[in-house]
């Protein structure tokens, strides 16, 4: 009857969570796979229990599953419900990435009006909050990585072995589940060590480390009975080092009552008591000590008989909390969000349908190297580099430019002098000094945008600074233009698309917008009256 905050180690993939949420994607692959569809009827998704399937299941003979929900989906309601769901599954599979498939389907509101995310948490428990955000944050990793579908990001979820660390927060009522390593630097009112009588039973490697630092080696015995005296002390020195490292946990584990320590353990009933090792034989003999033991007694408890060290606790009366219960949330919270009416998202890389680009040739990418790709790799460059210090950032692009196979070394050495170069120039210290970031994510309109327009886009480098912001976007063409009024007009389109959303998001400061041609390098700063007829003739337009 206790609220239990649960164990601060969580193996993510050994999650239950985990294999419901992957279970969503292999539906949404594979509707057929019938044994994925029966773990998903009965995950908190659709929460057919045992009945409910085998009624849906027993005697289809080679007819599956999902053919049979969807032709009798009107006979029971969670028949009904569940049916209805797994069809948005596979229809939102086809039209969003990983994430935002995943994002989607746990927003869903049920028939009983909660989320599908309340209802993982309703079953599953608070921990399980910590599993889904980090499944999430895995899927955005993996869509970094290039995981753009639903058969890659299984693939590569399916080989996962990522254990999550649970913040545990000390003033939470609520039980808290960890291990002596987890508990380090952490104090709780009332602390209980429930296997102090635990001991290691298992036998080592036969491989033991043996001599000095510095000289050190390895030896190879597989039972003590064969040991040689080399392979006796290695074996001994071993045990020894085991030992010190129990008893530096056993340290840990005393020390982290602030009021009271429960000592617990467990036994076979023929085994002596005297005879137990490990922690509870340490913990025995030390009550055993002159000085120590008077002031261990005897008491009766509700389980048996226990041994007390100390004074007895203060009994006092129940507390009660005196928070006032939390008051009921309005009912529209329970209703998802209309979408924007009439708003169209859109980015501003796409919004430039009149301007011309030569269509590359085939023989254009030479090498394997063509005109876009040339571009990415570029653009990598110059987000990561600036990270490190200025003596590593040409190891930094070799080591980058290394895991491109196909390239040749002309082809790494050209693209890494063209980062080096922006890098290293004194006249873009501010794009790349204190107060600048990486790769930008911005979406939102303006007052000064078309009607209806959103815009949702990631800017190469902002700055943000106590008066002024500075946006600047990264282009590779060869030639670069000697003048900015030359520029591809979709460029300068998206910088004023930038520009105006920027100014919505910092009143008060001057957006200043810029390019960098890694062909040069040439750093051209976008004038503000080019900005503003450029917005003119895009509200013309749309």
């Amino acid at each position: 009857g206790l609220p239990v905050a649960g164990a601060d180690r969580l193996a993510l993939s050994g999650h239950i969570i985990f294999d419901d949420l992957l279970a969503l994607a292999r539906f949404a692959l594979f509707p057929d796979d019938d044994l994925t569809l029966a773990a998903l009827l009965k995950s908190p998704f659709c929460g057919l229990n045992d009945d409910g399937l085998y009624d849906l299941a027993h005697g289809r003979g080679d007819e599956r599953i999902w053919a049979r929900l969807q032709r009798r989906a009107g006979e029971h309601a969670a028949w009904t419900e569940a049916s209805a769901f797994l069809a948005l599954v596979i229809e939102t599979a086809r039209i969003t990435r990983p994430f935002e498939f995943y994002a989607r389907l746990t927003g869903v509101i049920a028939t009983d009006g909660r989320s599908m995310r309340k209802r993982l948490l309703g079953r599953l428990g608070a921990e399980a909050e910590d599993v889904l955000d980090e499944f999430l944050n895995q899927v955005l990793a993996a869509e970094a990585r290039g995981a753009h579908n639903l058969e890659t990001l299984t693939a590569e979820l399916a080989g996962l072995d990522i254990v999550v660390k649970r913040e545990m927060e000390a003033e939470r009522p609520e039980v808290r589940v960890m291990t002596a390593h987890g508990a380090k630097g952490l104090e709780a009112p009332i602390v209980f060590l429930p296997e102090t009588t635990v001991t290691q039973t298992a036998r080592g490697s036969p491989l033991m480390r043996a001599g000095r630092a510095g000289n050190e080696g390895f030896l190879w015995c597989a039972s003590a009975a064969r040991d040689c005296p080399a392979t006796a002390a290695a074996r001994q020195d071993r045990t020894d080092r085991d030992e010190a490292e129990a008893y530096r946990l056993l340290y840990v584990g005393l020390t982290r009552a602030r009021d009271r320590l429960v000592l617990c353990g467990r036994r076979a009933e023929r085994t002596d008591p005297d005879k137990l090792k490990g922690w509870w034989g340490a913990i025995r003999d030390a009550l055993n000590q002159t000085g120590i033991a008077d002031h261990v007694r005897v008491l009766e408890g509700v389980g048996g008989a226990f041994q007390r060290f100390g004074a007895d606790p203060t009994v006092v009366a129940r507390v009660t909390s005196d928070k006032a219960a939390p008051a009921p949330l309005p009912t529209w919270t329970a209703t998802p969000a209309q979408a924007e009416a009439f708003a169209r998202y859109a980015s501003p890389s796409d919004l430039g349908e009149d301007a011309v680009v030569a269509t590359p040739s085939p023989l254009a990418a030479r090498g394997g190297l063509g005109r876009f790709r040339r571009g990415d790799l570029i653009h990598r460059l110059l987000q990561l580099l600036p990270d490190l210090p200025a003596q590593e950032r040409a190891a930094g692009a070799a080591a980058l430019l290394a895991r491109e196979a196909h390239l040749t070394g002309d082809q790494r050495a050209e693209m890494a002098t063209a980062a080096l170069s922006v890098l290293e120039d004194p006249r873009f210290a501010e794009v790349f000094g204190d107060g600048s970031r990486p790769e930008v994510a911005v979406a939102g309109g303006a007052e000064t945008l078309p009607p209806g327009l959103r815009i949702s886009g990631r800017i190469d480098r902002l700055v943000v600074l106590p008066d002024r912001v500075l946006v600047v976007d990264f282009k590779t063409n060869r030639p670069s233009p000697d003048r900015i009024e030359a520029a591809d007009p979709a460029y300068l389109r998206q910088m004023a698309l930038y520009a105006a959303v920027l100014q919505e998001i910092f009143p008060g400061r001057t957006i200043e917008a810029a390019i960098v041609w890694t062909d040069g390098p040439k750093l051209m700063p976008v004038p503000e009256n080019l900005l503003t007829q450029t917005l003119a003739g895009l509200r013309h337009t749309g």
